[in-house]
């Protein structure tokens, strides 16, 4: 009886085995998307899904998801520390639906998503390229973001969270006038420190808007372009002593009309190599500055070509 009931344990234990394999291996470190695949794939690279939704959900946690060829992947939703990349040469396209967003992040106070060589194309009709409104780390890297109605880059964290946000060699354009913006970083409830780093934004309503309204925000853009947006080229925006905006720019080109930068309540400002162009510099202007509280610091290396208004001055400072 003995040696029965130990056979029956061990066939039993055989069983559950068979069955947890396939659950074990649906959660791999890198998986694979391409134009041929299909989501009742196990996502290898021999056999690839079809969308990039079906990816992240069968990778593990901080896995990485990449494009094997050039198509559209789907909207995609992430809820943990993830890749998505493609390699040079492979255009990875996410077309969101009307209303929208193409990349939307809901993660873990310490998971960082990397979004890396993707074209994000909203047509017009679709709300924003990529929004980080629950928590998360976001890096966003050699990618193409384009035509949304709200914004092409939307972070706004929920939470008593701590946020950092980095976009690089990266393009941001077409956001329809009447949108946020074309980069767009609000703080609520938590912190945010962000980089921008050979970044082009254009074509938008407006261009950068930094509004720290409930939490502080430290901003640095570098080596970068802002053009040819509609109402104002960088807009901050500071809700109190308490939740101040910090943004620091250094060789950046503002190629705006009517006004360049608008400097509202409780902002302070950084200028190190930034030049204004205009074709009207007589009815441009630099800074706009409004309500209280505000600093605008320049270490002499800036050439603004409009004027200042609302009272305010650049006072000297020395990039060290």
């Amino acid at each position: 009886m003995r040696s029965a009931s130990l056979f029956v344990l061990l066939g039993m234990a055989a069983v559950c085995a068979l069955f947890a394999v396939p659950a074990q291996a649906a959660q791999r470190d890198r998986v694979f998307v391409a134009s041929y695949g299909s989501d009742s794939n196990p996502c290898t690279f021999g056999s690839p899904c079809k969308t990039f939704q079906q990816a992240v959900n069968v990778v593990a946690a901080g896995g990485e998801v990449t494009a094997i060829d050039s198509a559209g992947f789907g909207p995609v939703t992430i809820s943990q520390a993830v890749t998505i990349t493609s390699p040079n040469g492979v255009e990875a396209g996410i077309a969101a639906s009307p209303g929208g967003s193409a990349v939307s992040i809901a993660a873990g106070q310490n998971d960082v998503i990397v979004l890396s060589g993707l074209t994000l194309e909203g047509a017009g009709t679709a709300s924003s390229g990529i929004a980080l409104n629950g928590a998360g780390n976001l890096e966003v890297i050699n990618c193409a973001i384009r035509n949304y109605t709200t914004a092409g880059i939307y972070v706004i964290p929920s939470g008593p969270t701590s946020t950092t946000v980095l976009v690089s060699n990266t393009i941001v354009s077409d956001t329809s006038v009447g949108g946020v913006g074309g980069i767009v970083i609000l703080s609520s409830s938590g912190t945010i420190q962000a980089a921008l780093d050979h970044v082009t934004i254009n074509n938008s309503g407006v261009g950068l808007d930094v509004s720290a309204e409930g939490q502080p925000i430290e901003v640095q853009v570098a080596d970068s372009h802002i053009d040819n947006n509609i109402d104002v080229g960088v807009s901050i925006f500071g809700f109190s002593t308490s939740s101040v905006s910090n943004v620091i720019m250094r060789d950046v080109t503002l190629n705006q009309t009517p006004t360049a930068i608008s400097l509202q309540q409780d902002s302070n400002l950084w200028l190190s190599g930034v030049t204004q162009q205009s074709s009207t510099a007589g009815s441009t202007t630099s800074i706009a500055f409004s309500g209280t509280n505000n600093a605008a610091n320049s270490d002499q290396t800036n050439h603004l070509m409009g004027t200042m208004t609302g009272g305010g001055s650049l006072t000297p400072w020395s990039m060290q």
